[in-house]
């Protein structure tokens, strides 16, 4: 599959294949440990990134502790494009992780003289900020099970599934990501459950019984947790 569409980001795989062939000993690949920093807030931008394997997640610490987590991504996503010349999030690996890293300067050289990467890099940016609009939506106008709802519709898209979707981020990664708490997505699961919409296969593995109805709840159509 060469694409993910809808929800989902473009899948870069013609992209990076194109970027690996231009660039060729420049790209480097590194491999993380989970729970294992890519790169740290502040620090300088030298390079983007592609995983090739395993999933990221990038956040954010505030000045009291918490967490914010913006994004998740899974292979063979590209990410780590700041508008800055320092990185504005952190990384870090949920699960092991092979990493390609194309060094920013050649990187932008790369896709500037192509205009099929071009292309194709607009695109993901232009998706990358429909995602951003998205969850600035989804955080400050949903109902905690409505924001639920909706990132288990997301990893369905994007995994291309409805049974076996794998969890692969901890439900505090999920709560840090949709800026609730986790006990309120533990209960929040757990009323979907009861609901019969979806079916914990395991702890980090669900499938979507009643897409119909997973979809009203997203929307705001059924009945919502408090």
């Amino acid at each position: 599959m060469d694409k993910r569409e809808g929800n989902g980001i473009e899948t870069p795989m013609v992209f990076a294949a194109a970027l690996a062939d231009g660039m060729g000993a420049n790209v480097c690949i590194r491999r993380l440990k989970a729970g294992e920093t890519l790169y740290v807030e502040g620090e300088s931008a030298d390079y983007c990134y592609e995983i090739v394997s395993g999933v990221i997640k990038e956040y954010n610490t505030l000045e009291d502790g918490r967490r914010q987590v913006a994004e998740f991504y899974s292979a063979v996503e590209m990410f780590g494009f700041s508008e800055s010349e320092d990185q504005l999030h952190t990384a870090e690996a949920i699960t092991p992780c092979t990493v390609r890293c194309y060094p920013r300067e050649a990187f932008m050289k790369t896709v500037a003289a192509s205009p099929a990467l071009s292309a194709s890099f607009l695109k993901t940016l232009m998706t990358r900020l429909h995602r951003a609009r998205e969850r600035m939506v989804m955080i400050g106008r949903m109902s905690a099970i409505q924001r639920v709802a909706t990132f288990l519709l997301r990893l369905a898209d994007d995994q291309d599934a409805r049974a076996n979707v794998h969890l692969a981020m901890s439900r505090q990664d999920i709560a840090d990501h949709l800026g609730l708490t986790i006990e309120t997505v533990c209960r929040t699961l757990t009323e979907l459950k009861k609901q019969q919409i979806i079916v914990m296969e395991s702890a980090r593995v669900f499938t979507i019984t009643d897409e119909a109805s997973l979809e009203a709840v997203a929307m705001g159509s059924r009945a919502r947790l408090h």
